[in-house]
């Protein structure tokens, strides 16, 4: 292959990725449906040679300021950033205007993707929360947020 058509090459793909960006999206108007999360052992008994799991769930009514992005096409994630507890699992189902999911503290997930065809989004999640109950405190707030990439 030519030096001309690897740059030719170079450019093209570099072209594509210059309208494509990831921004924070507005999840202010989002709440929680229950005012706390009562977490619960996996086993009656635990101890270091069995399961420290404690499950949880609670439901969300997560409404998304979508309007700055409208009539364009875009990837939504849910991001559940590194949590001061540890480890947590977050898995969820929806009504069907998100996807269901699951995922780790650190990740991101895609929730949806396509045109932006609404200024707000509104979906209830009902979210099963999993952590090592050693290193759970007496409360703890749960730090995630929306991401778009839009192109």
């Amino acid at each position: 292959m030519s030096r001309l058509a690897v740059l030719v090459i170079l450019a093209v793909v570099l072209a594509a990725d210059v309208g494509a960006a990831t921004f924070r999206v507005d999840d202010s108007g989002s709440v929680p449906l229950e005012s706390s999360t009562l977490m619960r052992w996996r086993q009656v008994a635990p101890s270091r040679q069995t399961d420290n799991t404690m499950e949880g769930v609670v439901n969300v009514q997560v409404r998304l300021n979508l309007a700055p992005w409208l009539g364009r096409q875009g990837r939504l994630f849910l991001v559940l950033p590194e949590q001061p507890v540890g480890p947590v699992r977050a898995a969820w189902t929806t009504q069907g205007r998100l996807l269901p999911g699951q995922l780790v503290a650190g990740q991101r997930t895609l929730v949806y993707s396509g045109a932006i065809t609404m200024p707000r989004l509104e979906e209830v999640l009902l979210l099963k929360l999993e952590t090592d109950g050693t290193q759970l405190g007496n409360s703890h707030r749960l730090n995630f947020h929306f991401e778009i990439d839009v192109d």
